[in-house]
């Protein structure tokens, strides 16, 4: 199993502080409540949201029942709650069970070509219809069901189960579950012999502390073996924040960054009902375009690739020039942050549009001065969002090392 494309590449550092949690909530005089493991609901709900925190830059974890995508990376299409890949077999069992439950479904008659892909990136038998055909299934009760159950199945109980049987509590029935959605039960069970290596498991008479530092590092180890896991701050700071804080039954409040956007749950979730929308990282590795670029290694791409030493510029000494991201159809935005170069756009305007033709102004600036420009509190639907400058505040042309977008992706 592997993460989605809005997550596999490098993004600046962020420090975040959570604050120390006491492991016990006292309920009187000698009487303490015995925590509870990940298996609680409650425990279960901030699982999720904390790894679709990577997964998705977002807490609301429901909200990708019908994701599905190609992000590049070898594994066929990633789709659903927890990453399903074509190539990885955990798509082609999904949809087994799902057909076994619901024979007459959008999907069962791609199980032939499904069984064909596994194990390779190929979509033979599956375009054009099947990603249209996952979407239709996912609006069903059925099909979100059956994620859910392949989910626990094949990731949370066999992690869970094997971090009990460890002597972890929470926080380390946790790492064990993150661990399993990137690399499977097989690259868990490396990591794990990796760890118990270099420390004892409470099981075996060791400090639970000690061995959840070797497990997170050797966890950091197998990460780093591909350059799609290259960026490990779903270890550095957050896992890692928590064990330091002494947090090792995954107490509310939390408080952690992700690739270098921040997120909280305050108190203990209800299960039943999704989080508050957050504004969620859009436009990182989404499809970009320009109307000119300096030279071959300035395109337009290298404005949203999460990396603050790239970006793009446009030709020199021109006016109006524009660059151009493909959300998604069907996106929202909320919020815009441009981090100029030293060629900065005096005049702009953030414009969004269904169709790339006709476009509505989200924001004017007419005075710009280079830095960082954020715009807050937009409202703007659609599938395409372009930063249109109308006046260079140099000499050169304009040159952005980063325009990112914050909202809801479209499909």
């Amino acid at each position: 199993m592997r993460q989605r494309a809005v997550k596999w590449f490098s993004r600046w550092s962020a420090a975040l502080i959570l604050a120390a949690v006491p492991a016990t909530v006292f309920l009187g005089a000698g009487h303490a409540a015995e925590a509870a493991d990940l298996d609680d609901p409650v425990k279960k709900e901030i699982a999720q949201q904390i790894v679709s925190s990577a997964e998705n830059s977002s807490l609301n974890w429901r909200d990708q029942f019908g994701y599905i995508e190609d992000i590049d990376d070898g594994r066929g299409y990633t789709a659903g709650i927890i990453g399903f890949c074509s190539g990885t077999h955990d798509m082609l069992e999904l949809v087994e069970y799902y057909t076994d439950q619901v024979p007459d479904n959008p999907l069962a008659e791609y199980l032939p070509a499904l069984r064909e892909v596994d194990g390779s990136d190929s979509h033979e038998g599956l375009d054009p219809g099947f990603t249209g055909a996952w979407k239709e299934a996912a609006a069903t009760p059925q099909f979100q069901a059956a994620q859910e159950h392949e989910r626990d199945r094949v990731y949370f109980d066999p992690a869970v189960a094997q971090a009990k049987g460890d002597g972890l509590r929470t926080l380390g029935q946790f790492a064990y579950y993150d661990a399993i959605v990137m690399h499977g039960e097989e690259g868990l069970q490396s990591i794990r012999a990796d760890a118990r290596a270099h420390a004892y498991t409470p099981a075996d008479g060791g400090d639970e502390v000690e061995y959840l530092n070797a497990f997170l590092d050797a966890r950091v180890v197998e990460m780093k073996k591909e350059a799609a896991h290259e960026d490990t701050s779903r270890v550095d700071t957050a896992q890692r924040v928590f064990l330091d804080n002494g947090n090792l039954d995954l107490n509310t409040p939390l408080s952690w960054a992700v690739y270098g956007e921040p997120f909280r749950i305050d108190s203990d979730p209800d299960p039943g009902t999704d989080p508050e929308p957050t504004d969620a990282l859009i436009s990182k590795s989404r499809p970009a375009t320009a109307s000119s670029v300096e030279d071959s290694t300035l395109i337009a791409g290298r404005a949203v690739d999460g990396n603050t030493s790239t970006r793009w510029a446009s030709a020199e000494g021109s006016d109006p020039q524009w660059i151009r991201v493909d959300l998604g159809a069907g996106a929202t935005v909320s919020k815009v942050r441009l981090s100029w170069e030293a060629a900065y756009a005096k005049a702009y305007r953030v414009e969004m549009s269904a169709d790339g033709s006709t476009w509505t102004r989200l924001a004017t600036e007419t005075a710009g001065n280079g830095g960082t420009d954020e715009w807050a509190n937009l409202t703007g639907q659609g599938r395409y969002l372009r930063v249109y400058g109308t006046a260079r505040g140099t000499s050169y042309g304009y040159s952005l090392w980063e325009l990112e977008v914050f909202g809801r992706s479209g499909g």
